[in-house]
Order: C-alpha cells, then structure tokens, then sequence
C-alpha cells in the first residue's frame, strides 16, 4: 500500500514505486499460481473428472495430447476449474476440441526433465497456467461438445485440409489459425535453420499486418463515401478497426500468447491516439509493456516478449532519421534487428542461422504481404468453399515454391549455428556490445563493441586435464544417457528413448546439451543393449552430431564384447561384459563398460540383472571395483544384488529414473543396499542432470542441474534428496 500510494501521489517517487507494485504484483501471481498446482503429495494419484478440451488435440503417432479444463472432479475438488495437460495413449478414438469427456485420469504435478541447454517444461507449465499434467487410464465416455473458438478453428482447419491435396495445408493451417500440428520436426528444423520460425504460426508481426491492412481497407472506404467522415472522424474509426482486426485474428489463433502481446500493443497505441495524448513511442512502448504484463504477468519468462520489445526499442535507438526510400530502410532495420537480438536468440536457443537475415528479406514480405493475407481472405471466404479454395490454394501454392529455396538454403554449412551455453554476464556484454557496434561512426567507445560480444561468441569452457575425466548423468526421464569426457575425446553411453516419428530425447534433451557443453562430435556411442529407452536416441543423434563410432551390443558391426580396451587421453576404457557365456534376457547382456582415470573409476551397468551380475562378480572378482557405479536396469528389485555391491564398493552411484515411473524405480530396498555400504546416490527424477569430474583427488560433484538451475517455479526437491542420499 505505501508503494501503491506513492506511485499515485508524488510524482518524484512514481519510478521506484512502480518497481516496487510490480515486483508485489508479480510475486503474488507467482504464488497464486504456484498454489493452484497439485501439490508434490498428490501427485501420482488417480481419479475420475469431468473435463473439456481446450485449443486444438493433437494426435501423435502413439495417441494424442491435448490441454483440458477440469469442469468437476470429487477426486481432485482443487482443480475444478483449472486446466491440465493429459495425453490419451493407443486409443482409436477421435478428438476435437470443444469436447467433454468423463475421463479416469492420473494427475501428477507439473515435472520435466532438467539439464543444461535444455528445455524448461515446468517453467512452461506456469507460462500456459497448467494445475497438473498427467494421461488418460481406464475409463472414458464422451458427453458432448461445448464449442466455442477452438471448435470453430478445429471446424476450419479441417476444411483447410480438404480443399486441398496431401500434405499443402499444412502451413496454411498454421499461418492461418495458428495450428501447427501438421508440421513435422523435419518441417521445424528447416525453419530453425533458415531462421523464420518467427514467422510460422501467426506472429505477432501478422497481427500488426492485419490490423495495417483493416485500416488501409477502411480508408478506401471512406474515400468511396466521404459523408461517412460526417458521422464518425476517419482517425478515430481507424483506431477502432485497426483494435477490432487485431482482436479478431488474436481470437482466431486462440489466443495465443505472440498475438494477445501484439493486439494489447496496438490497442495502446490506437488508445494513445484516440486520446489524443502527446508522447514518444519510447513511452507507448512502455505503456504496451505494462498493459501485457498485467495481463499476463508470466509473459517476462517468455522469449517472445523481450526479442519483440527489444527488437522495436532497437529499431528506435538505432534506426537512421535520414535514410529514405522503401529497400534502404528495410535492410537497415534487418540489419539492427539481427546484431541486436543475436545475443538474446543464442541465449534463448543456443543457436542462430547465418543464412537468416538473407531469408528474412525475402521472407517477411512474402508470407507477410502475401501468403497470410491470402489464407485469411480463404477464411473469410469459408462459406462458400469453392472460392475459399482458390485463395487457400494459391497461398499453398506461394509457399510450396518458397519452401523449395529453404529445402536447398538449409542444406549450406552455416545455416545453423550452434554455441555452448553462455552465462547471464556473457549475455549482457554481448547486448551492449551489439549496441556500441550500432552507434554512428566516431562515437567514441565504438570499436569496444565486438570484443564484448566475444565471451558469448567463444565462452571458455572447462579444461579437462589429461588422465582425468568428466562423467555427467544426463537426465532423460526413464531411460539413460551418459556422457563421459576426457580431454580430447567423448563418449556417450546410451541415449534415452526415441521413435522415428514421434518424441526422441537424442532430439530433445541429449543434443541440446551436448551442444551446450560445446561437445561438437561424439568418438563413440554405446549402445548398451536394444531396448527403447536406451537406443531409441541414436537415430536422431546421428542425424544432429558427428558419431565416428557406434558399439552395441548383439549381433552388429562393432559389438561390445568382454577383453576389448582402448585408451584415450591416458584413460582406459575396457568392456566387462558381455562375454561368450552371456545368456538370458537382452539386459543381461547389456555393455559393461570399466573406465579407469588414474586411481578413479567408474563403471557403467546398463540393465543387467543378477544373473549377469553373478557372472561379472565370479569372472572379475575384485576387478569390478569402482568409486562410482551407474545403478543397473534403473534401481529394479532384480538387480544390484549384495554380492555384486560387495564387489564393486561405489562411494556413489547414478541412477536414471522417470519422476513417479510406472516401475517404482529405484525401490527403496535397492537405495537401502547402496546405503548401508556408505555410497551417496544421485537420482536423475531428484537431481536432473548430474555431473562429477574425477582426479587426482577423487570425485568431485561439479553440478546438479535442479540445484544449479533452481527457479521458484521448479518441482520441489524430495527432502531425501538435499544431502545426495
């Protein structure tokens, strides 16, 4: 209250009481917020609710995923109201949106895996207001359909779809209506790497195109009929349908985030301008910022929000007043925009395209002036589908021939660059390095410019001493992944699970943060045996990273076979396991791999049980000894038995895990051996990624992503987990 009091009363206290109510304001929606999920204690827990689904289902390969809103439920009362994200596996029913279902569904709090360069699943849990996430069990009856935009847009997007042949909708679905869910990660990477994602999907600059063309269309308008000036000034009802244009198509994306942020601008400044308030558009920037913030305070933790405010602030610090005619200014503004958001777009993505600024010159005009414009016209049009699909299809059409120039532009060396992650200081250094380069010439200071943009350029990276090694835990929910580093040379042990065509954390999670460590190729992958959730990640690994080598274990090229050793960087690795005698089930025949730096030494189990453990313990004795172990087959009751743990004596031990699996892993009795012999263990569902280094004196524990990354919105930590036990 003194702030708020201060802010309306004296003036010169206006700045730090505006702080001020804004930090209040965000800390009280932050709690309310975090006070709507489900809470650490119920999470796992199963019950029936009465559920609508909200935005558009997506159907993936495996069933389908969708957001809902919980209308009544005795089983969660808390959630009544409150929207969740649920996926309905291998179900032969269909979804629309706008549908209401009595689903028995199993609710968890929102939880994602954590590690460097990676996403941050609970952090866009918070941004779309998701209570729990969870999947669809047993029962499911259909009650019917609410409507409402998002069944009108489902209604629209199939229509799309029929007017035209095979896969040519897919992007007028997208521009359109905002819906993606016809683009495939192959689509996606192409315009990551040619750099107009920003472009797909309704940007925010769309709706501002929108908004620009209503008013150039009322402006004819009145010309044709002058006397309409005499009811209602031209100014006031271009304000109004500038405002109502940018509504309309916000409504029309379901209202997603880029769009509401564009159409809360604009109403600013045609508010500004109704108003006739005097003022610079530093000030009406300020204002727009405001104005979303209160409406959607969780926008600040979106990338969207400060590439698009930052890229209007520069193109007014920066922008020469002199410069004339329509390509001078363009190029002028393309240039500012890309050294300019450089530094935030790798901070964000870890990655630019060298190619984008090229593309985005012919880009933004073509999809902005002429492919959207064209599949809105069609949208108009829907009634009568005969003329809807001339417009839908000569949008297609115009995208189709400028996806072929992106197929072979995606293709050169530079068009995707990727950069180890850089810190908070790195970042800021580089934003003001990128403006000192903008300033005009003989300012000076200038030339300070680059050499503050270099630490994000080419941040230093940890040393790896020869005959040490680095061993990180990459967490991949339930499956592994682990990564191992000598000075010179990588290997990674597993890859988290995959599917061709569907979710793959070599994509997803390994990739991002072998990048982020700037680890550019991989000398070996192995495979430890065929299961889903250790090789399902390989494919998309290969396909994202230079892999010279791939062991694995059966019957393949390069199989991992007991006595074979090499040495990198004055460490030996050696396989264990299997041997001839190998018999039983795939994970009994996983690859055991023993690495030896100096006097430390780890040994990685993959899934074998205790048959293959009884057979390592009779074969190597005391040579299976290691100061670190991974847990075998993820903690199962099967594995780890107490002679293999006497034999092997590990002080610590990593154990990959799904947060609240299906399987119960790790069992606590598993945990409890490890601990009645004196090891620390590491779970990946607790800790996220972990990473040690080893040398001369012992393992060191370098970071524990959940720690190290820790933001109020992140799952708690179970209490158990605080001490590395």
């Amino acid at each position: 209250m003194p702030a708020l009091a201060g802010l309306l009363l004296l003036p010169r206290l206006a700045v730090p009481a505006a702080l001020v109510c804004g930090l209040a304001f965000a800390g009280l929606s932050a709690q309310d917020a975090l006070s709507r999920r489900l809470p650490l204690e119920a999470s796992g827990e199963r019950g029936q609710a009465l559920v609508r689904i909200v935005d558009l289902p997506r159907q993936a390969e495996d069933g389908w995923q969708f957001e809902a809103e919980i209308l009544e439920s005795a089983d969660f009362p808390r959630l009544a109201g409150e929207r969740v994200k649920l996926a309905w596996y291998r179900t032969p029913e269909r979804l629309s949106a706008g549908d209401v279902w009595r689903f028995e569904l199993l609710l968890r709090t929102p939880n994602g895996v954590r590690n460097p360069g990676g996403f941050d699943a609970e952090m866009r849990a918070l941004q779309k207001g998701w209570a729990a996430q969870g999947y669809v069990r047993g029962q499911a009856r259909r009650i019917g359909n609410d409507g409402g935009i998002d069944a009108v847009r489902e209604r629209l997007s199939r229509r799309i779809a029929s007017a035209m042949p095979g896969r040519d909708a897919r992007f007028v679905r997208a521009l359109a209506l905002g819906d993606t869910r016809f683009l495939t990660e192959d689509d996606w990477d192409v315009l990551r790497r040619t750099g107009i994602t920003h472009l797909i999907a309704i940007s925010g600059f769309h709706v501002g195109i929108v908004a620009l063309f209503a008013m150039y269309g009322l402006s004819g308008l009145y010309r044709l009929f002058p006397a309409l000036g005499l009811r209602l000034p031209r100014p006031m009802a271009s304000a109004m349908v500038a405002i109502a244009a940018a509504a309309g198509y916000a409504t029309l994306a379901g209202f997603a985030v880029p769009t509401v942020r564009t159409a809360l601008m604009i109403a600013v400044f045609m508010a500004h301008r109704l108003l006739h308030r005097s003022g610079t558009v530093v000030q009406a920037v300020a204002m727009s910022m405001a104005a979303i913030l209160l409406w959607d305070p969780f926008a600040l933790l979106a990338s969207g929000f400060w590439l698009s405010f930052t890229g209007v602030l520069a193109l007014v610090a920066f922008m020469p007043r002199a410069e004339s005619g329509l390509l001078g200014p363009f190029l002028w503004a393309q240039w500012i925009c890309t050294l300019v958001l450089l530094p935030l777009t790798l901070a964000f993505f870890g990655q630019t395209s060298l190619v984008s600024p090229a593309v985005n010159l012919l880009a933004i005009p073509l999809i902005s002036l002429a492919i959207v414009p064209l599949a809105l016209i069609g949208c108009v049009f829907a009634f009568l589908p005969t003329l809807a699909a001339v417009f839908w299809g000569l949008s297609a059409w115009l995208m189709a021939l400028f996806w072929q120039g992106l197929l072979w532009l995606q293709q050169w060396p530079g068009a995707a660059v990727f950069l180890p992650e850089g810190g908070l200081v790195a970042v800021l250094a580089a934003m003001l390095g990128a403006g000192l380069c903008l300033l005009p010439a003989g300012v000076p200071g200038r030339w300070l410019g680059l050499p503050l943009m270099l630490p994000l350029l080419w941040p230093t990276m940890p040393d790896i001493p020869h005959q040490n090694v680095r061993v990180a835990m990459i967490d991949v929910g339930q499956g592994l992944s682990v990564l191992v580093r000598t000075r010179n040379h990588a290997l990674l042990y597993d890859t988290g699970a995959g599917r061709e065509k569907g979710f793959n954390r070599g994509e997803s999670t390994v990739l991002p943060a072998l990048r982020a460590l700037d680890v550019g190729r991989l000398d070996k992958v192995v495979i430890s045996h065929g299961d889903n959730d250790h090789a399902g990640g390989l494919s998309a690994i290969r396909k994202g990273i230079v892999v010279r080598r791939v062991d694995a274990s059966g019957d393949t090229a390069s199989p991992c076979r007991a006595g074979a050793s090499w040495q990198w960087d004055g460490v030996r690795f050696s396989y264990l396991w299997p041997g001839s005698d190998a018999v039983g089930s795939d994970n009994d025949a996983s690859c055991v791999l023993r690495i030896e730096a100096g006097a430390r030494t780890l040994l990685l189990t993959g899934d074998i049980g205790e048959h293959a453990e009884a057979a390592l313990v009779a074969r190597h004795g005391a040579g299976l000894r290691a100061e670190l172990m991974t847990v075998p087959h993820h903690g199962s009751a099967t594995s780890s038995t107490a002679e293999f743990l006497d034999a092997v004596r590990p002080k610590q031990a990593l154990v990959s895990s799904g947060f609240q699996n299906r399987f119960r892993h790790p069992r606590a009795e598993v945990v409890g051996r490890y601990r009645m012999r004196g090891a620390t263990v590491w779970n990946s569902a607790a800790e996220g990624w972990v990473e040690l280094a080893g040398d001369s004196a012992g393992w060191q524990l370098q970071r524990r992503e959940r720690e190290h990354g820790r933001r109020y919105w992140s799952r708690p930590i179970p209490r158990e987990a605080h001490d590395g036990h």
